[in-house]
């Protein structure tokens, strides 16, 4: 294998990237979450991988041209009442110059899922986040 992506490189290809697996949201909160916890198998498993993620748009801060959201698994944990649980969204950064309008309707997006706990000081920031991530269908 790797004479041939040497092989692709110097013939000016690149190997295809890792075809992306649809992500269970239920694998996500399947769990009640602690700050600092050893997150389960069903969680970490993800890290770092190419996902097709459903779910729907919980816009951060504006409903037009977003280009960051979160990504919830239902409705209910959608833009009313209170943040949804650290292990109830991805934190979604689209990739440079593509946006999306905010929708009532399910979107796919897809990227590389990061599953680890990220800081701000003492404020927790969230679990799940993909950057440079894509919508796929809406």
């Amino acid at each position: 294998m790797r004479k041939l992506s040497l092989f692709l490189v110097l013939a000016g290809c690149e190997p295809a990237a890792p075809a992306a697996q649809e992500l269970p949201f239920p694998d996500l909160g399947a769990f009640e979450y602690k700050e600092k916890m050893k997150l389960p198998e069903t969680a970490a498993q993800w890290h770092a991988k190419p996902v097709r993620a459903t779910g729907f748009i919980n816009p951060t801060a504006q409903a037009r041209d977003l280009t960051a959201f979160f990504l919830v698994k239902d409705r209910a944990s959608c833009c009313f009442g209170k943040r949804p649980q650290m292990n109830h969204y991805i934190d979604v950064k689209l990739k440079p110059g593509q946006k999306i309008g905010y929708t009532t309707d399910p979107v796919t997006v897809q990227g590389i899922l990061h599953v680890e706990e990220r800081w701000d000081g003492d404020w927790p920031l969230g679990l799940y986040w993909m950057e440079g991530a894509e919508v796929v269908s809406k």
